[in-house]
């Protein structure tokens, strides 16, 4: 009988280690569950904390971006003054004034404001914003056929020989193309600005090759007929001073009229739309920061002050083919992109172009007499070097110290930055000039003539060395 009590006992505890084992196993289940759950949750929050990670960097992306469309915004425009741009009623433009300096008057000299006119950092920013990075990705192998699509179009628009009237076919095209670009998986993470700035890239890299640019500037004879009058007129005008425009000596001495009629002359040289109204752009931003930082603080420069000093570097600068020009910014510059300010500052070129063609005395503060005794020499002296055979090449070249780069008598040929610095120095001597001179008393003030700015080793001017050109 106690071997079956001890049975008895044995198999309880059995029984006991088993129902044990299965609270264990239970347990065990329960904790791989939770396991399974937690695992489960930590591969969510590093899924989420992986996108948030892609989000932030897109974001510090787009605010890269932002930062750089904003500095391109301001960089032109007038230290430590806002201008507030109203286009009803004729392109008004509102300019505030710089902050008063310690007497209240003068220059004002606002705290971060710059005043180094020599330092052509404000110059280098790219002409088309990204098109160096929207070619780089066009040549991508995953991009290969929207570059086909691209090529196949311009075959096609070099077969027809393009003209001024087809401005359509381009913006149709450029049309056609953005969803394609959108959709596509190295611009689809972008916003409207990427999207609008990729189109401005594939239009700069339509209209910037050679053969397009030149096939549809030489289309229009009439054009070019307006072309060589227009430049006959500014050789004959050349002898026009600041005050007979009534441009004060103080504005006429400025370095910021040097670097502004530099800027209009580089029209010429660049292919793309946007290239040409960012020139004309600069320009007339460069003018107004120097009209506000020459006005005392009891007034701010308007229009008014604005187009007699843009005319005055619109014929010194004599950039050629203007009339061309404007025509072809006008009609391939996509018509949404073609607004605002650069706009505004279009019409001013096209009416300070007017204005040259059609100038005489009437519209000069001169003499009659004197008018036409100048306009007369100039215009002889035009004829005379139209009709003078080209220069041979002068063995002297060949000598140290007069080649390329060397002026007369072996002196260095004047750089863009030599012409702010003799502004500069001029300044401070315009300073006491009297405000109503007569013209005939000041045809010696400072006129630095342009020279061309010096180019680099990749083509670039010397203001610009990342100067956009055609691919």
């Amino acid at each position: 009988g106690s071997a079956k009590w001890r049975i008895k006992a044995l198999e309880a505890r059995v029984a006991a280690q088993q129902d044990e084992i299965r609270e264990l196993k239970a347990q065990l289940a329960e904790r791989e569950q939770s396991l399974t759950r937690l695992q489960q949750r930590n591969g969510v929050l590093g899924a989420r904390l992986d996108d948030k990670e892609k989000d932030i960097e897109t974001l510090e992306g787009r605010l890269s971006k932002l930062k750089g469309r904003l500095k391109d915004a301001d960089v032109f425009a007038p230290r430590a003054w806002a201008v507030k741009e109203a286009v009803q009623g004729g392109y008004a433009l509102e300019a505030a004034g710089l902050l008063p300096n310690a007497n209240g008057s003068g220059m004002a000299k606002a705290k971060g404001a710059s005043t180094n006119w020599l330092s052509s950092d404000d110059c280098d920013s790219p002409m088309v914003p990204a098109y160096q990075d929207f070619v780089r990705l066009l040549f991508q192998p995953s991009a290969a056929p929207l570059l086909g699509m691209v090529e196949s179009f311009l075959q096609a628009l070099l077969n027809k020989n393009p003209k001024m009237t087809d401005y359509t076919m381009v913006h149709n095209f450029l049309g056609a193309m953005e969803n394609p670009f959108r959709s596509h998986k190295l611009w689809r993470d972008g916003d409207e600005n990427d999207m609008l700035e990729v189109v401005d890239a594939l239009e700069a890299y339509i209209l910037s090759q050679d053969q397009v640019y030149k096939s549809i500037a030489a289309s229009s004879s009439q054009h070019q007929a307006q072309d060589e009058h227009l430049q006959r007129r500014m050789a004959c005008l050349n002898f026009v001073q600041p005050t007979h425009l009534d441009i004060s000596k103080v504005h006429a001495a400025h370095p910021g009229l040097t670097i502004a009629r530099q800027m209009l002359h580089r029209i010429h040289e660049s292919r793309a739309p946007q290239e040409m109204i960012e020139c004309v752009f600069r320009a007339a931003r460069i003018i107004f920061r120097m009209l506000n930082e020459t006005t005392s603080s009891e007034g701010t420069a308007s229009a008014d002050d604005f187009l007699p000093v843009f005319i005055y570097c619109v014929l010194k600068a004599a950039t050629p083919g203007l009339y061309t020009a404007i025509e072809y910014m006008s009609l391939f510059r996509r018509p949404s992109r073609l607004s605002g300010e650069r706009h505004y500052y279009l019409v001013q070129l096209q009416t300070a172009v007017a204005f040259i063609d059609h100038m005489d005395a009437a519209s000069l503060t001169i003499d009659a007499d004197h008018f036409n005794s100048k306009y007369a020499a100039c215009e002889n002296a035009y004829n005379a070097r139209l009709s003078q055979p080209p220069p041979a090449l002068d063995s002297t070249l060949a000598e140290p110290g007069a080649g390329a780069g060397a002026g007369e008598a072996g002196k260095p040929l004047a750089t863009p930055e030599d012409e702010v610095r003799e502004s500069v120095a001029t300044l401070s001597l315009s300073q006491s000039a009297p405000a109503h001179a007569r013209a005939e008393d000041t045809e010696d003030w400072p006129d630095p003539i342009y020279t061309s700015p010096a180019r680099n080793s990749t083509g670039g001017t010397a203001l610009n060395a990342a100067h956009v050109s055609g691919a």
